[in-house]
């Protein structure tokens, strides 16, 4: 499931726009990942906890590379997501409305608390051997 949406990157002249895809596939049920920069030749892939996302909708969430938090700009709710690359760190500042209905859409594909019974643990197992051989 895809959903995509325009999100401001926030710099030292202001907001510039970046045309984003966030996505949750049932296979992966505790991930999500966010692509910046769709359709461009340099996109930005972030893979992160889809429970990372839902906390950082109600308070400062997450300690390493990705951290997001809630705001208000001008009367409208945001949710701001960080990135770190090294030293390199960009901010978003995303719909809360956006975020809330992915959200909503991922928990509907997959509960929160019954992403265990939708692993495919035989998938997973067999993935590990290709990678070790």
């Amino acid at each position: 499931m895809t959903s995509r949406t325009m999100v401001r990157l926030v710099g030292e002249d202001g907001y510039l726009r970046v045309g984003t895809r966030f996505r949750y596939d049932s296979a992966d049920p505790y991930a999500v990942s966010v692509v910046f920069n769709v359709d461009t030749a340099t996109p930005n892939k972030w893979e992160f906890a889809r429970e990372l996302l839902a906390a950082g909708r109600q308070e400062l969430s997450g300690t390493g590379d990705v951290q997001i938090w809630p705001s208000e700009i001008l009367g409208s709710t945001v949710v701001f997501i960080s990135v770190r690359s090294g030293t390199e760190v960009e901010v978003v500042a995303a719909c809360a409305t956006v975020i809330d209905t992915f959200l909503e859409r991922t928990h509907q594909l997959v509960p929160p608390g019954e992403e265990k019974q939708h692993l495919d643990i035989e998938d997973i197992v067999c993935r590990l051997l290709d990678q070790s051989a």
